[in-house]
């Protein structure tokens, strides 16, 4: 069949063409040909035939795989699972395929040529026709929601896909559409969204917080119930009415101007104001506003949630009220009081004589008002907390005579007021010098009476020893001498062997130390002259533990020498010097009891000062005695042993020679002294 289609077709063909001949006016004049000519000019159409055979049955193969690709793009286009539209210039329908017509209910004929926006809700033409108007603007592929009508009355949601047409030879205008219907989805869209919106409603209807929304115009579109129980109010009663809270007049323009300056750049604020309950009574509201806006910047919806803060409030007056007494009972006080927390130290409040001194709330105690940068010395603060009991002290500080006070307040605070009794002390010094006067006839001859006894007995020493000394020298320097010129003269003339020559060394150098000996005993109860001289604290020191040598050894103490090289002399009183160096010595040696270590170390600071270190591996001071240790008449000693005025009397001598001395000590882990003299300085 097809061979005979051909066959007609080729014969067709050729009718045509020769048709074509004689009406050629190339055809009016005959030519002559050979038959050479005439045989070649047959095959060359033979050939031509041929070839032209060739073309057709090419071109019968092209056109039936287009009528194929055609009836293929047909199936696919009537039976996609989206509606696929062809629309001109005024949405009229050019091109339907059959899911279009199964979606709007009509068979393609009447759909062919109807207006597009009759199968759309009247709610959304608008969003029809700006869409369009944007695509036709833009050329760009666009895609929104739509709902469309079946049948002219059933509506369902439709996804849409809009292009505008890419073909040169379409009218400017004319656009494709493809279109989803999106029903189920929105249904599940909307039931998961009821389910949530339950959810909020519920986890909001149960929250203590009041909440509420309302449209642009003030109307109440959702209230929670604690809203309605605290205002007592029906929530259909309000609900798309203008309510508004019985707002305290003197707060209604606060409330007004909060919710007028919620801006899409600041949605959110916090107020606080007051509001009449049912029954009458003022209550403290803080509310928290949040303006919504759509994508325009166009106000939607305000949410307002608050809650009752009248306790608060009554806290904090209660609390401003007692911070008012505080301060009238602060400034009440005749003296410097402030209020602290504890343990931070910082000032609550203070009064007018503490402000003055420096005192600032906010600011730590010690930092402002002790002009310290770690907590005072003199404070007992620590101690209030540990006894919960008010402490009291006295003390020097800033050149005044302070009797202070802690009292524990509460938890956390303590009150600290302090007295300046210089004046007072003045007073009281010259109260009981004139009450001593009365009294000295029998303290101050007892005092006399003691001192006496022990300035005889010092002194009764003092000759002894003199007098030994003296004796010393008279009955031994001379023979002593001898026997030296006589150890020098075998040293000379004898014929001795080494180890006798090693012995008789040794017996000279012997006699130069008995020389010695004698010499630093003469040299160390000299009398005191006051005389103001260099002073080789390295000497005097070896002098000193020479002459105790012997009871160390009694007493099981060693000594221990840390001596710095080339240690500059010091300018002062010899006698002075030995006396507070041996009083440091003897306190060392009374603290090792049942035998111990003695460290004497000398340094020179980085300060130019010499200082001269004595460390015990004693019974150490207790802490609290620490502080009062160079005062007179206070000595951890007993009565026999120790009359408190040792370390008095050394710490006056060497602030006299310009210097100060330390101690550092630990319970039970022995004593350090230590005196800072300065090099060739006496005040």
């Amino acid at each position: 069949m097809e061979q005979k289609q051909d066959k007609m077709s080729f014969s067709e063909l050729r009718s045509r063409a020769q048709a074509f001949l004689r009406k050629s006016p190339d055809n009016s004049e005959r030519i002559d040909f050979s038959s050479r000519d005439v045989q070649r000019l047959i095959h060359e159409l033979d050939t031509h035939q041929i070839e032209l055979e060739l073309q057709n049955e090419d071109l019968r193969r092209a056109q039936e795989e287009l009528v194929k690709s055609q009836r293929r793009y047909a199936d696919l286009y009537d039976f996609a699972p989206v509606a696929y539209l062809t629309l001109d210039e005024k949405t009229r329908i050019l091109e339907v395929n059959l899911t279009a017509t199964e979606m709007l209910g009509m068979p393609r004929a009447q759909l062919l040529g109807r207006l597009f926006t009759d199968f759309i809700a009247p709610e959304d033409q608008e969003v029809f026709y700006q869409q369009r108007k944007k695509l036709l603007v833009s050329r760009l592929r666009l895609t929104y929601d739509l709902r469309l009508r079946k049948n002219d009355v059933e509506l369902f949601h439709a996804f849409v896909v809009a292009a505008a047409s890419s073909e040169e030879s379409d009218p400017a205008g004319q656009c494709l559409l493809m279109i989803s219907d999106i029903s189920r989805r929105k249904e599940e869209e909307f039931e998961r969204l009821s389910h949530l919106k339950d959810r909020y409603r519920a986890i909001v209807m149960d929250q203590n917080e009041l909440i509420c929304r309302f449209d642009p115009e003030g109307r109440i579109t959702f209230v929670n119930d604690a809203y309605c129980r605290f205002f007592g109010v029906n929530p259909k009663d309000i609900l798309g009415t203008n309510f508004l809270p019985n707002v305290h007049e003197d707060d209604m323009p606060l409330v007004q101007d909060h919710f007028r300056s919620l801006t899409r750049e600041e949605p959110a604020k916090t107020i606080e104001h007051r509001v009449y309950r049912p029954d009458g009574e003022i209550a403290w509201q803080q509310w928290s506003g949040r303006a919504m806006f759509d994508r325009e910047g166009n106000l939607v919806e305000c949410q307002a949630v608050g809650r009752d803060i009248t306790q608060l409030k009554q806290t904090e007056a209660k609390l401003q009220s007692e911070l008012k007494l505080r301060q009238l009972f602060l400034d009440a006080l005749p003296c410097m009081a402030i209020l602290v927390r504890y343990p931070s130290r910082e000032i609550v409040a203070v009064n007018k004589e503490a402000g003055a001194a420096g005192a600032k709330p906010g600011k730590l105690c010690y930092e402002t008002f002790g002009k310290c940068s770690e907590p005072c010395p003199w404070c007992l603060a620590d101690r209030v907390w540990e006894t919960r009991q008010p402490q009291n002290t006295r003390f020097w500080a800033f050149g005044l005579y302070w009797d202070t006070y802690w009292i524990p307040v509460n938890s956390d605070l303590y009150l600290q007021y302090a007295f300046d009794i210089t004046e007072h002390e003045k007073t009281k010094e010259a109260l009981k010098e004139a009450k001593d006067e009365c009294e000295q006839l029998v303290t101050q001859r007892t005092l006399e009476l003691q001192k006496s006894h022990e300035q005889l007995l010092h002194s009764e020493k003092l000759a002894a020893v003199g007098n030994l000394s003296a004796s010393i020298a008279h009955e031994f320097n001379n023979p002593l001498q001898s026997i030296m010129t006589i150890i020098k003269g075998i040293g000379q003339y004898a014929n001795l062997d080494q180890k006798e020559g090693e012995l008789l060394d040794l017996a000279h150098q012997e006699c130069k130390r008995m020389a010695g000996l004698i010499a630093n005993l003469q040299d160390f109860y000299k009398p005191t002259t006051g005389k103001v001289e260099p002073v080789d604290l390295h000497a005097v020191l070896d002098a000193l533990l020479l002459m105790a040598k012997k009871e160390y050894l009694t007493r099981k103490i060693d000594v221990v020498r840390e001596y710095a090289g080339g240690l500059p002399a010091v300018t002062g009183v010899v006698d002075q010097l030995k006396q507070v160096l041996l009083n440091l010595l003897n306190n060392a040696a009374d603290a090792c009891e049942g035998g111990g270590t003695i460290t004497v170390a000398t340094e020179v600071t980085s300060r130019g000062k010499v200082a001269v270190r004595v460390k015990d591996t004693g019974v150490g001071i207790d802490p609290e005695n620490l502080r009062h240790i160079f005062q007179p008449f206070f000595t951890t000693k007993s009565a026999k042993k120790g009359t408190g005025l040792g370390l008095a009397v050394s710490y006056g001598i060497i602030k006299k020679h310009g210097g100060n001395i330390e101690v550092q000590s630990e319970r039970g882990k022995g004593a350090t002294f230590s005196i800072f003299l300065p090099i060739n300085k006496v005040k």
